[in-house]
């Protein structure tokens, strides 16, 4: 697999899969954790994350149907990023396992949304691919996009949970989770600024896709019981607003406020009924549209942009 860096890039791809980091499990302080215990309040959160982490190979299954997997750095750099990714979750399972609680397996989804959203997740793939190969390489910068801010999601809430429970067990583990993260950010920051830069169909793209994202990636499948919590003790308007600034700083993305809205949602409960259904609506839609015999392409032309956007 080529994946020579394009011009003036400052991220070895290369490098990074080289020294992918693996296991956490020996930089754990259990003795730390059994003599003080962390909050339960913590340990929720941490389970909840461990989740998101986990939802990474859902993402991959989307994405590698797309042009994205044509691209070979691309390719590579996210197969890293999952494989780093599992260690994280397993980090954080480690630990929600020696508190002997884990509140998420002992949840179930109503028995029609879990229904209806496997049915969904099991369509997902068919219109990506009918979709996102339809519409050409602008995707790419849409997925390194939502992955760049997924990061800035999930390290705002480590952050400011290490700051609510600074347990040292907890905040070496986390400083170890941060600084891998940090190379995570330093490719997809770079290569979605890059992206979005260039292409006009990219940035209207991005601007369509990002806000049909329910942040963060991976809480679609999860209780919103738990969405809920995780806004409540770990973002607050303020911190949201902190990564809307981040996101808005992108090119062409200056009229989003993803965090914002998604936290809104998550706390309104009728909000959340209310954009399950829409995005249900809009997975079966698409599936219908993409299988519908001689159904005809999604137009490959450029969408026009807002003159503020250009």
């Amino acid at each position: 697999m080529n994946v020579d860096e394009p011009a003036g890039a400052r991220f070895d791809v290369r490098d990074f899969a080289r020294t992918a980091v693996g296991s956490h499990r020996s930089e754990i302080d259990f003795d730390a954790l059994t003599a003080t215990p962390l909050r339960p309040e913590t340990v929720r959160l941490l389970a909840y994350a461990r989740e998101l982490e986990r939802s990474t190979m859902t993402y991959l299954r989307n994405v590698l149907v797309t042009p994205t997997h044509k691209d070979a750095r691309v390719t590579a750099f996210l197969t890293t990023w999952a494989f780093e990714k599992y260690w994280i979750a397993d980090a954080f399972e480690q630990i929600v396992t020696a508190h002997g609680h884990d509140l998420l397996t002992t949840q179930e989804l109503p028995r029609v949304r879990s229904f209806l959203l496997e049915v969904a997740e099991r369509a997902t793939p068919i219109v990506e691919s009918f979709r996102a190969n339809s519409i050409g390489t602008d995707v790419i910068a849409l997925h390194l996009t939502s992955v760049g801010v997924d990061e800035w999601i999930t390290e705002a809430a480590y952050r400011r949970l290490a700051e609510s429970d600074p347990h040292p067990a907890l905040l070496a583990l986390l400083e170890r989770v941060q600084t891998v993260k940090a190379r995570h950010r330093e490719f997809v920051e770079a290569d979605s600024e890059r992206r979005l830069g260039e292409s006009k169909g990219a940035r209207a793209l991005a601007r369509r896709g990002l806000p049909r994202i329910q942040w963060p990636i991976g809480a679609s499948s999860l209780a919103a019981s738990e969405t809920r919590f995780f806004y409540e003790h770990l973002f607050d308007a303020s911190l949201a607003e902190e990564v809307d600034t981040r996101v808005r700083e992108l090119p062409g993305l200056d009229p989003l406020h993803l965090v914002r809205d998604a936290r809104s949602t998550a706390l309104d409960p009728a909000g959340r009924a209310g954009a399950f259904a829409r995005r249900l609506g809009r997975r079966a839609a698409g599936v219908v549209h993409a299988l519908r015999p001689g159904a005809a392409k999604p137009s490959t032309t450029t969408p026009t942009e807002g003159r503020t956007h250009g």
